[in-house]
């Protein structure tokens, strides 16, 4: 492996670690800062121009080095991530981006509920830097299918503890209530602690808009790189 492929591999490893505090982040803080997107920003340009005095040093040019396709990198187990071009990574920043922002603006103006927030487009518009237009297709789609996923299973979740929840306060005050014929002490209670609950739940509600996506955008990196 070259120092070019090494270089450049270190350079994928900083935009996961990246990712991951953006992760973190996200899901503690529901935002995506954009110091940190912009570090991504300032990384692709600093690999980019650390190609193109690569290529002057081996004699193939700055100029064709810095716009030309990087080079293609192997990782276990045997994994290879395809280098873009220039090119290739402006046009997948602003198509990613600017679709991405024309659509959420006409699904916010139809259906009056916020979709990605900001934070979420300037992050897929700098990932499109380092994947180009068709990895990063391929990122979104995974995204998306990711938090669908999860989504559903979340929801399911909540849906099988409430029903063990009733189920309990059901027994608890037919306890209370056996052989008294007073209404049950535990019940008010109970019910109090269930409605907490479930008002905790619908303030963080996966379904109100409030849901983490960065993380799910660090998943459709991985595999974009790989695919």
């Amino acid at each position: 492996m070259t120092y070019v492929s090494v270089i450049t591999l270190v350079t994928y490893a900083l935009v996961l670690g990246l990712l991951a505090v953006v992760s973190v982040i996200d899901i503690r803080s529901r935002r995506v800062p954009n110091g940190l997107a912009a570090a991504l920003g300032f990384l692709w340009v600093a690999w980019r121009v650390v190609l193109g005095f690569a290529g002057a040093h081996m004699g193939l040019g700055f100029r064709a080095e810095f716009l030309g396709p990087a080079p293609d990198v192997l990782v276990p187990p045997g994994l290879e991530i395809g280098g873009i071009s220039f090119a290739s990574g402006l046009l997948g920043a602003v198509v990613l981006g600017g679709g991405l922002l024309v659509l959420t603006t006409l699904y916010e103006l139809i259906r009056r509920k916020e979709a990605f927030g900001g934070g979420d487009i300037k992050l897929m518009a700098v990932l499109g830097l380092f994947l180009g237009l068709e990895r990063g297709v391929v990122c979104l789609l995974t995204a998306c299918l990711l938090s669908v996923a999860y989504v559903l299973g979340r929801e399911f979740g909540r849906r099988v503890m409430k029903n063990r929840r009733d189920r309990s306060t059901g027994a608890f005050a037919s306890a209370d209530l056996a052989g008294t014929g007073a209404p049950s002490l535990s019940e008010p209670f109970l019910s109090g602690a269930i409605r907490e609950v479930s008002s905790e739940h619908d303030r963080d509600s996966l379904l109100a808009g409030t849901m983490p996506f960065a993380p799910f955008i660090a998943l459709g990196t991985l595999v974009a790189f790989v695919a």
